[in-house]
């Protein structure tokens, strides 16, 4: 009778620890099937960090950080922007600088390198990732001989 409660006892235990231990399996995200360019047109976007790899100071307030949309003008920080399927973008700006600056400001865009690089108004920026909700772009720019590396991240 002792064997047949031990045995019991043995199976309820490692029943129970069986259970305790499975995990349910974490569903994988469902690629999202659209194209890059349906992706960077779905609706407009707004930047949401801007970080140097170093800290600089660009508005000779605060001394040097890395974060350079703190450094910028609450009349800056609020622009958006609308990337067309026909290569146009469309800055918006909407809590003017000064009185005569334009409410808008159209510009182009395309992807190159096998659709790894945004070309936007000019300037190359890689793309690092690019979602239906999140886009984030580099930056590499040279000034009094200094090279500054900038992650530009933008949302919608």
């Amino acid at each position: 009778m002792k064997k047949i409660y031990y045995l019991i006892t043995v199976l309820v235990l490692g029943c129970a620890l069986f259970l305790v231990n499975c995990k349910d399996k974490e569903a994988e995200p469902t690629p999202d099937p659209r194209t890059k360019t349906q992706l960077i047109t779905a609706s407009v976007w707004k930047i949401t960090t801007m970080v140097c790899d170093t800290s600089v100071d660009t508005d000779g307030k605060d001394g040097a950080s890395k974060d350079l949309l703190s450094q910028k003008l609450p009349c800056q920080n609020d622009d958006t922007y609308l990337f067309k399927s026909d290569s146009t973008t469309t800055e918006y700006t909407n809590v003017k600088c000064n009185a005569n600056e334009k409410v808008s400001y159209k510009g182009a865009w395309i992807f190159t390198n096998a659709e790894k690089t945004l070309t936007w108004n000019g300037a190359n920026y890689p793309i690092l990732e690019l979602t239906g909700t999140k886009m984030v772009l580099r930056y590499t720019l040279t000034a009094s001989g200094n090279v500054y590396g900038i992650t530009i991240t933008l949302a919608h």
